[in-house]
């Protein structure tokens, strides 16, 4: 069995626009239904089976945009 983590940032995304450059490599990483992003709270959420914190950091960065991992504690 694969499990799936969800990994989930807080960015720095303002519109759709600032979008249309992240949204074709993380479609080819992980899939059009392995992510989504919610511009209401600016969350981009992926689920994977890698470690891939800092590889989505460097393509948000590599767009002009800034993300931050949330860690969920329970």
């Amino acid at each position: 069995n694969i499990v799936m983590n969800t990994v989930i940032f807080k960015t720095s995304v303002q519109n759709r626009i600032e979008m249309i450059g992240v949204k074709p490599v993380l479609n080819l990483l992980f899939g059009k239904k392995n992510w989504l992003f919610s511009y209401e709270d600016k969350l981009l959420k992926v689920m994977t089976t890698v470690p891939c914190t800092d590889m989505i950091k460097a393509i948000l960065k590599e767009n002009g945009l800034v993300g931050e991992e949330l860690r969920l504690v329970f």
